[in-house]
């Protein structure tokens, strides 16, 4: 592999890692505003708890693509 796709991976696997960091922090935020009263009317709770789920989701996608670019990239060098 050439010297340019290496570097391309590992700030790959650098920004997938920051994605998923800066996705898991803004659930933490969510699920806070969730906790405290009288933040969030009643018929928007639903709605802000799927958010979190999908924040969730997305966080652990970022995390888990960037496992297996770091793993591929251990594998070419």
């Amino acid at each position: 592999m050439d010297e340019k796709k290496i570097i391309d991976l590992k700030n790959k696997v650098i920004d997938l890692k920051r994605f998923a960091f800066i996705l898991l922090a803004l659930c933490g935020f969510l699920a806070i505003g969730l906790v405290l009263p009288d933040n969030i009317a009643g018929e928007h709770q639903g709605m802000m708890i799927g958010l979190n789920a999908l924040l969730l989701i997305a966080a652990i996608y970022f995390h888990r693509t960037a496992l297996a670019t770091q793993r591929k990239l251990l594998e070419e060098e």
